[in-house]
């Protein structure tokens, strides 16, 4: 596995270490749990293999010319690994309340693919082309798209590490 895409799945499992099915679905009213952010990240990382695998198909990148706010947009996520907040998921990537108990494997899994996905994309055109767009940052190559989705999963992995807390004063508090 491209070692920024091992760096992902490893923030993936240490975010999701040791929370049960019951842990995974609990959230705080009007946001999301935990299942639902690691369905999010599972259905971005799918949409970037999707994607890349038709530009392998097509034997063609999909990407269009990047504007300055994208290429600033991009140096911000992908060079500096700073995801603003605030931002709503794009429709494709918002959670449909998968079963907490499989999200997890669902994400490993769909990283792994994007892994292999990217493999080949980067043999058929090189790391630095780009080759599809992102919905806010525009234009990324393959090197970008792994990186993107290492600083996206540690962005979400924070909310993780958030709702453990909760959890904990939760659970602390029905005790007294």
């Amino acid at each position: 596995m491209h070692a920024d895409l091992q760096r992902t799945l490893d923030t993936l499992h240490s975010a999701t270490d040791g929370l049960t099915a019951a842990d995974l679905a609990w959230h705080s009213p009007g946001k999301w749990s935990a299942a639902q952010i690691v369905e999010h990240l599972t259905k971005a990382y799918a949409s970037t293999a999707y994607i890349l695998n038709r530009c392998v198909e097509a034997g063609q990148p999909k990407a269009r010319r990047d504007t300055w706010r994208e290429r600033l947009a991009t140096f911000v996520v992908v060079g500096l690994g700073y995801l603003p907040s605030g931002r709503e998921a794009p429709e494709v990537t918002r959670p449909s309340d998968h079963p907490p108990a499989d999200v997890v494997a669902g994400a490993v899994a769909t990283l792994r693919e994007l892994d292999e996905v990217a493999a080949r994309a980067e043999a058929r055109f090189g790391a630095a082309v780009a080759l599809a767009n992102h919905p806010i940052l525009g234009p990324l190559n393959v090197r970008e798209w792994r990186r993107f989705h290492l600083v996206h999963t540690r962005h979400h992995a924070k909310q993780i590490a958030r709702l453990r807390r909760e959890l904990r004063e939760e659970a602390v508090s029905r005790r007294t």
